[in-house]
């Protein structure tokens, strides 16, 4: 797949009431907000996107107004600018169609989540493209919270990388920015296996820190090539990261107690459980997570801090890009082209 890892905005408006012409090479995924597609344009061939359309459904506003997720997006994507968050480059709508806002986004061969999904039971990610990708996920996320905007949805699939070691941000359908100091925002973010206590716990307010524990579970499924916790509900998610890391008490997080759905009879499992030392992955990503997964958000470390003096990322090659195995991206792109070609959007 031909990708772009630097930005086009230049030959194309960067939003239009009137649609270009456009040529669907394949789908490459659905969701509730609609879908997501890879597409070229008619004659100039070397502009190849990813386009994300927005479906109209009742939930709009009745005046066919565009939602507030969608302008939300768009809006915040148009202010960025770093080479590890995906780069927004021309949008289209059209009130007349059911498919009716669509926003072009630079494309790149395939996400995170499926790379790993892709690895066969005998191929892993190395430790320096781990740390590579670490990295730059955290780069992105010092970005965001520098600018004050909070991502609230970081996991693999959130991710997208190409063959040469570059790794983007994508999907910002539920960020927005975060004032100071916080007020009460929707719990309703974050999926759930990447979702951290004081949101489980429904916290009276969040911040920053959300992103941060979603960028260790990230970085421990690279490692596992599994998800860190699997949970089927809110409280089986609660108690999976309980019986890794131990139960929290108001000694480690005094603000639980206003946890709406904190518990003083929670299930008391020990910290510093054996479970966590059992862990098949390296020591150092073992400290580098606990580093990381830490309850009480205000002592949760920052993407700066981690970035500029945690001993994982102290060494002269993490600005060295480290390249994947080309053949596990080709065959998640070959996964994704089978899952996808019966679907009919």
């Amino acid at each position: 797949m031909n990708y772009h890892s630097h930005s086009c905005r230049s030959p194309l408006l960067m939003q239009s009431k009137h649609s270009l012409s456009w040529i669907h090479i394949k789908l490459l995924g659905t969701g509730t907000f609609g879908y997501v597609d890879h597409v070229r344009h008619s004659s100039e061939h070397t502009w190849e996107f990813a386009r994300k359309t927005i479906k109209y459904n009742e939930k709009m506003d009745v005046n066919g107004d565009l939602s507030a997720t969608a302008i939300r997006e768009i809006s915040i994507l148009k202010t960025l600018d770093h080479p590890n968050i995906i780069k927004l480059v021309h949008v289209e709508y059209n009130f007349d169609k059911k498919d009716f806002l669509s926003f072009f986004l630079e494309i790149f061969p395939i996400d995170l989540k499926r790379y790993i999904d892709a690895c066969l039971s005998t191929e892993r990610l190395s430790s320096k493209l781990i740390q590579s990708y670490t990295y730059q996920i955290l780069c992105a996320i010092d970005y965001l919270h520098r600018r004050a905007i909070i991502h609230r949805d970081i996991k693999p699939s959130n991710i997208v990388i190409d063959f040469n070691g570059h790794l983007k941000l994508a999907d910002f359908g539920l960020a927005r920015r975060c004032r100071i100091p916080e007020r009460a925002l929707t719990h309703e973010v974050v999926t759930l296996w990447y979702r951290p206590p004081e949101i489980l716990l429904n916290a009276p307010t969040y911040g920053m820190p959300l992103d941060i524990w979603g960028v260790g579970c990230v970085f421990a499924e690279m490692c596992l090539r599994r998800p860190l916790f699997r949970g089927e509900c809110e409280i089986d998610q609660l108690l999976l990261i309980f019986r890794l890391f131990g139960t929290p008490s108001v000694v480690e997080w005094p603000d639980i107690a206003n946890c709406l759905y904190y518990q003083a009879n929670f299930p008391n499992f020990p910290i510093n459980s054996i479970e966590l030392s059992q862990l098949p992955i390296l020591n150092a990503d073992r400290q580098l997570l606990s580093d990381i997964l830490i309850y009480n958000p205000q002592n949760r470390p920052t993407a700066k801090h981690l970035i500029e003096q945690h001993p994982y990322f102290n060494c002269q090659s993490i600005m060295n890009l480290e390249k994947p195995i080309q053949t596990i991206i080709d065959r998640a792109i070959r996964l994704q082209t089978e899952n996808m070609k019966h679907i009919v959007i």
